[in-house]
């Protein structure tokens, strides 16, 4: 046994004692260069997911490496919403607390047509919203007359009015019909 451990010894010795070759030098970066295009881009066809590789995570674990739908496509995203009750919230109120934390902000009331809908109370139906995405969310909140615009580059949402609705008519003023006083004196029978 002595024996044994007295010869790995001696071959521990000569085996530390080896050099081990340089590797060469890894290679440099050019900084002379513009930056590349990140590749694979995940963005290319839009916000579809594409295939990504499986990754072993901790020891018995595989997880897809691919960002999920609601990542790549914020308006995607599933809310469940509770507005509070004692806020008594206006349609516009409510879109800014669903809007809140989701990376996206309202577009401010530019026409009078935006103004209608958002002025308007709040129905007590829409006070819980959810489980459903964002899209559909703004969407039920709006109603069928609006449509929802995306502005994916400011991150801005908008309404428009849809084709088909038309905003009620505003009255006209009218100048009050004046009737001659005279005239009505000598109808009566």
């Amino acid at each position: 046994m002595i024996r044994q451990l007295s010869t790995l010894s001696i071959l521990a010795i000569f085996a530390g004692c080896t050099s081990v070759a340089d590797k060469p030098a890894g290679p440099t970066v050019d900084t002379s260069q513009n930056p590349e295009q990140l590749s694979p881009d995940l963005y290319s066809n839009g916000a579809k997911p594409g295939q990504e590789p499986m990754v072993r995570y901790g020891r018995y674990a595989l997880v897809n490496t691919a960002p999920e739908a609601e990542q790549r496509d914020l308006m995607a995203q599933i809310i469940d919403v509770s507005i509070p009750p004692n806020m008594h919230p206006s349609v516009q109120d409510a879109m800014q607390y669903v809007l809140s934390r989701s990376g996206y902000a309202l577009c401010p009331p530019t026409t009078d047509h935006v103004n209608i809908l958002f002025t308007r109370p709040l129905p007590s139906a829409q006070y819980k919203l959810g489980p459903m995405s964002l899209r559909n969310t703004l969407q039920v909140l709006a109603g069928p007359a609006w449509q929802v615009k995306v502005n994916e580059v400011t991150r801005d949402v908008c309404f428009v009015l849809r084709p088909g609705y038309q905003l009620p008519d505003t009255p006209k003023p009218t100048a009050p019909v004046q009737t001659d006083p005279s005239s009505n004196a000598g109808t009566r029978r």
